[in-house]
């Protein structure tokens, strides 16, 4: 597929990991995804690691900065706009909260940290250099983001507001499920947090392509992550499992029947 280099308004473009040993997430991902790296300063003392898949930007990982020494280690979604400032006034007017009010990220873009109304943590990035994600939707890239909520109408009718996105029911999942499209494109799914996940808070979330989801887990296993949701089929789309890497951090993996061309 050829390079991204931009992405539609509403659109999920980026995510990055953070943690709290950068070599030891360069290490655990590198093996797992052959994704090689490349340090950036970004700040006092603080470092942007690039990931790579075969020479494309993928994603990205950091080490708590101020303020951030008590998180635990998580991945981060970014959605891109076109209109930082409104999309964060949308926010607020769809009962969302604004945690970090439009700033500068070097001279790369510009981004807003934001609450939705059940509590899941989005990024709104406003692009200057920085695009996004060089590729996606193939092995060694995100393929695919999702939400998972305590409810999914509130939920929709709060992005569909914030994001302009069209939000409908998935007709061809065996379970519930929500999709987000932007421009009649799918870019992002939702679904309900079931009782028998335990204390999980809304949350987005992101799959990562590969070839073999059962390769994938046990390197994953081998490298000192674990698993949260064994693999199991989605019935003629994918195979998937959903991981934690060394030191926390959840993210899934997905194997697609067919990737697209």
């Amino acid at each position: 597929m050829p390079e991204i280099t931009e992405y539609p308004s509403g659109s999920p473009s980026w995510a990055d990991l953070l943690c709290k040993n950068g070599q030891s997430a360069k290490d655990f991902y590198g093996a797992l995804f052959g994704w090689t790296y490349d340090d950036h300063p970004a700040g006092p003392d603080m470092v942007y690691t690039m990931f790579s898949h075969n020479g494309v930007p993928v994603c990205a990982s950091a080490e708590p900065g101020p303020g951030q020494e008590n998180l635990p280690p998580h991945w981060s979604v970014y959605v891109t706009v076109d209109d930082l400032e409104a999309a964060v006034g949308r926010v607020r007017s769809a009962g969302g909260t604004v945690l970090m009010e439009p700033f500068d990220v070097l001279d790369v873009g510009r981004m807003a940290i934001v609450q939705d109304k059940e509590g899941a943590f989005l990024r709104l990035w406003y692009p200057l250099k920085h695009a996004g994600a060089g590729k996606m939707h193939e092995p060694g890239a995100i393929a695919w983001f999702e939400l998972a909520t305590t409810d999914t109408d509130s939920a929709g009718s709060f992005y569909a507001e914030v994001l302009g996105a069209e939000v409908a029911p998935d007709p061809d999942t065996p379970f519930e499920y929500t999709l987000f499209k932007v421009s009649g494109v799918q870019v992002a799914g939702m679904l309900k947090i079931g009782e028998d996940w335990g204390p999980v808070p809304p949350n987005w979330g992101i799959y990562i392509g590969v070839d073999d989801v059962d390769v994938a887990v046990a390197k994953a296993t081998a490298l000192g992550g674990g698993v949260i949701v064994e693999p199991q089929e989605i019935p003629d789309f994918a195979r998937f499992a959903v991981l934690r890497d060394s030191e926390g951090a959840v993210f899934s993996v997905i194997a697609l029947n067919e990737w697209p061309a």
